[in-house]
């Protein structure tokens, strides 16, 4: 007998779906907790590079135990996101500090820096006492650089790639991410992208509603993405990722005061598509033909700063790939087959 669990308007939950709490900290809880739970996981996290440079590699053999802290609070209400805390025999020997901000936003690297030196120097934490060394990892959605001999940076991006290959809870935890912000309850494809000349989507001023046809087989089999990509001239160069609310098909000219009265619309999306029609067709003559009006959020967007484009021809329709899109050392993208 299948057994589904939905909580509330998820059509596939999970236990993170439970976490309470803004997006940075149930990101750093459901973090935490899938290290705990999956030792393939917390093996392949403890392997990324940059941590390897200054905590050397992972051996499980070295350590009888591990704690995995999330929210570590001391006397004084400073907070740490996650600590990994590695024992011997029960003898502390040492210590991990991931600071860890939200996915979708854009840090300060000297204050993260300043403040998760603290960390390392101070005796606040009582859980930290007694350990031999402390290190320190920034976890962030972009690089920057700065110089340390404790402390290192990873990405979202080196989550997303151990994720992506993953099943169980942590292809959970990928879904959880992904839509952390509640604004897609499901989705085929991850990023749905296409020539920005298509589209009168910067041209009009309104760069959260994109519209296309609802006919023809390009159009048609289009998939529901969770990202939209608008790639630009010189290259395709997408520049940012606009999260996809919802998709709405009607036809302009005939079902638009049906869909006023549908009470299933927000207010906020029904006067977005108004305008968007008052200025595309003009208010007295909506387009008579079958529409798609994607519903781009104005909040969930990510900033591709490495601007990545595709390795082929850019006139083309295409999808990717979250995780080729926010790699940082990925410059030229290959779509999906």
């Amino acid at each position: 007998m299948e057994k589904v669990f939905r909580n509330y308007k998820y059509v596939n939950s999970s236990i993170f779906d439970l976490i309470d709490g803004d997006k940075e900290v149930k990101q750093t809880i459901a973090l935490g907790y899938l290290l705990s739970q999956d030792e393939n996981i917390l093996r392949q996290f403890l392997s990324l590079k940059p941590i390897v440079s200054v905590m050397g590699k992972y051996k499980e053999t070295d350590f009888s135990k591990i704690i995995i802290h999330t929210e570590l609070t001391s006397k004084n209400d400073k907070r740490i996101d996650i600590s990994i805390q590695f024992y011997k025999n029960n003898k502390p020997i040492k210590a991990l500090i991931i600071e860890a901000k939200n996915i979708k936003l854009n840090i300060s690297p000297k204050n993260v820096v300043n403040q998760i030196t603290k960390y390392l120097e101070n005796e606040e934490f009582k859980e930290l006492h007694g350990f031999e060394v402390l290190y320190g990892c920034i976890l962030s959605k972009n690089n920057f650089i700065f110089k340390s001999e404790k402390i290192v940076s990873i990405f979202w991006s080196d989550i997303i790639n151990i994720l992506y290959k993953s099943a169980g809870l942590a292809k959970d935890f990928l879904t959880f991410l992904t839509r952390i912000n509640g604004s897609m309850n499901f989705y085929e494809k991850e990023v749905y992208s296409v020539p920005a000349g298509e589209t009168s989507i910067y041209q009009y001023g309104y760069p959260h509603i994109y519209e296309c046809p609802n006919s023809g087989k390009n159009y048609k089999s289009i998939k529901k993405p969770l990202y939209f990509a608008f790639r630009q001239k010189d290259g395709g160069i997408m520049e940012k990722l606009f999260g996809v609310e919802e998709i709405i098909i009607l036809n302009p000219n005939q079902d638009f005061e049906s869909f006023l009265d549908d009470p299933s619309y927000s207010d906020t999306t029904k006067e977005r598509i108004k305008n968007y029609c008052d200025n595309i067709w003009g208010e007295e003559k909506y387009s008579d033909d079958e529409k798609q009006f994607f519903i781009l959020s104005s909040s969930n967007q990510i900033n591709l700063s490495h601007k990545p484009r595709p390795k082929a021809n850019n006139s083309f329709r295409a999808y990717y790939k979250l995780s080729d899109l926010l790699d940082v050392n990925k410059i030229y993208v290959e779509a999906e087959k």
